[in-house]
């Protein structure tokens, strides 16, 4: 009895210490992951408005890693997280960007869409964790922002159709959002 007790209380130590190393080192951590998104984001907007004066995020929530906030939700617009009215520089009319999120069975892709006139302007890919993700890139967002498709968002056809829907399901949640609180304003 008394062999496994002390076998008992090893593992039951050696659980808890690396119980207790994980707890640290995410709290070492959570700072600078949540500082490189946000220059990730601050990045992708230069990138796509390179004029860019400064942008105030809109007022709806973010939302957490799996969708939902606790106070709000958007259940229309799943795969939306923040949307930025960016000022341009010698500008007249601002630039909107959505930051989106969508997961499939491959993994996840997080966008920043630049919308112009009611359109998908340019996409920016903030994460791509799909098992396609370089075939996604090349073939499907890449090919968009140089307006090489042959049918725009509809051609899903890439060699990664499923991060490929997944990527329009997102721009389809921001153009839905901007036709219902941003499109009369920018006309």
């Amino acid at each position: 009895m008394n062999k496994y007790f002390k076998v008992s209380l090893t593992l039951a130590t050696i659980a808890s210490g690396a119980a207790l190393l994980i707890g640290l080192m995410n709290l070492a951590t959570v700072g600078a992951i949540k500082t490189n998104k946000e220059n990730k984001i601050k990045s992708g907007i230069s990138k796509l408005y390179p004029n860019v004066k400064d942008y105030v995020a809109h007022d709806f929530h973010t939302f957490d890693e799996e969708g939902y906030d606790a106070n709000y939700s958007l259940p229309e617009y799943p795969h939306l997280k923040t949307a930025y009215v960016v000022n341009i520089e010698g500008g007249t009319s601002p630039g909107y960007v959505y930051s989106t999120t969508g997961k499939n069975a491959y993994g996840q892709v997080d966008l920043l869409l630049s919308i112009k006139e009611g359109k998908i302007e340019k996409m920016f890919v903030v994460t791509n964790t799909e098992s396609y993700g370089p075939t996604l890139e090349e073939n499907y967002i890449d090919l968009y922002n140089y307006g090489l498709l042959e049918h725009g968002l509809e051609d899903v056809q890439c060699g990664a159709t499923y991060g490929a829907k997944t990527v329009k399901e997102q721009c389809d949640d921001a153009l839905a959002h901007w036709n219902a609180n941003f499109g009369k304003e920018a006309e």
